[in-house]
């Protein structure tokens, strides 16, 4: 028993650093490469949708600055749905304290757009909050 706790108090450290996004590593611009929908618990019109919306996805440029600016650029291809996030071209972008980017302004708290974050070696893995899409993007 002295051994298991040992050795989960050792990887603890190891863990949560994994789950930590660092500012440097998201700094850039990135491009999307794929795009994943969960299409449980969805109704059927919203399941004949999502392939649309991450082909709208796909190529689009998320540009990360070091001043906090948040820059995204649409391929030709985009879904009519997808019109109106182009109001978060040039807007803030933080990590907050639940290490989620959020991207908006100072005055809405960076409430336009929350992503959860995953780094794989080259790939960023990004999760909506409140759509039930993942998009791979990798760093230009």
């Amino acid at each position: 028993m002295r051994k298991i706790i040992l050795t989960l108090a050792l990887l603890c450290p190891f863990i949560f650093k994994a789950q930590t996004i660092e500012k440097s590593k998201i700094i850039g611009v990135w491009k999307v490469v794929d795009g994943k929908a969960s299409m449980q618990n969805l109704p059927q019109e919203a399941v004949q949708m999502m392939p649309m919306l991450i082909d709208s996805f796909k190529e689009s440029e998320w540009t990360f600055e070091d001043n906090g600016t948040f820059r995204l650029k649409f391929n030709g291809n985009l879904s009519p749905m997808l019109e109106d996030m182009k109001f978060l071209d040039n807007k803030l972008w933080k990590i907050s304290d639940s290490q989620k980017i959020r991207i908006g302004t100072k005055e809405d708290n960076y409430n336009h757009l929350v992503l959860s974050v995953q780094q794989l070696d080259a790939v960023m893995v990004i999760y909506f909050s409140d759509v039930p899409i993942s998009l791979s993007l990798k760093k230009v």
